[in-house]
């Protein structure tokens, strides 16, 4: 409980939970409204199985780019895939002759998804060095609980009401990351500041 007192904890919840609510919303609602009511229920195993492919492959990948860029454009790159493909679902009028586009959104999903899974539990290691425990408990947590909300509310809500709530939650969680990566900045620039001294 003490350690949902922390500023960082607070800032970092709604990306944590994006996390469950975007792999929710693919298993069921794409899958559901776009690919099975589109192009037939038993073309949905081929669209997770690119989805699930690019999500091991980005993973993998994305240990080695993260060491070579940084944490920041691998979460800006993840929110724009995520923000694109939204914005896809949003204007797009799904047909059974367009089967590169559901396969091209899986792509999308599952490399921003493994950005999601990765980087977002390195996170919590980082800026919670000295109460790993109870982060990680937290972490798993907070996307547990955007997980089940995302099912809870699958057969109460139309798909544009969840993909409103999408753009809400990720938009409020990359402002509270940002705002988590801004205060390391500072933090570290005063560190620097006191070593000099």
């Amino acid at each position: 409980m003490m350690h949902m007192k922390k500023p960082y904890q607070l800032l970092i919840i709604p990306l944590t939970m994006w996390s469950g609510f975007e792999q929710a919303f693919l298993m069921a609602d794409f899958t559901k409204a776009f690919v099975s009511c589109a192009w037939g229920i038993h073309r949905v195993g081929l669209v997770l199985i690119v989805y699930g492919i690019t999500d091991s492959i980005c993973s993998f990948s994305f240990g080695f780019i993260i060491k070579r860029v940084g944490r920041v454009p691998l979460f800006v790159v993840a929110a724009a895939l995520n923000y694109v493909a939204i914005a896809t679902f949003i204007h797009w009028a799904p047909g059974p002759d367009e089967t590169h586009v559901f396969f091209l959104l899986a792509a999308g999903w599952g490399m921003a998804d493994a950005v999601w899974q990765t980087q977002i539990n390195a996170l919590y290691g980082v800026i919670f060095p000295d109460t790993a425990e109870a982060a990680f408990s937290n972490y798993r947590l907070w996307e547990s609980l955007g997980y089940a909300a995302a099912f809870i509310y699958s057969d109460l809500l139309c798909v544009t009401r969840k993909v409103d709530l999408l753009i809400t939650v990720l938009t409020i969680g990359m402002l509270g990351y940002f705002a988590i990566e801004l205060m390391e900045r500072r933090k570290a620039k005063g560190d620097m500041k006191v070593t000099k001294e």
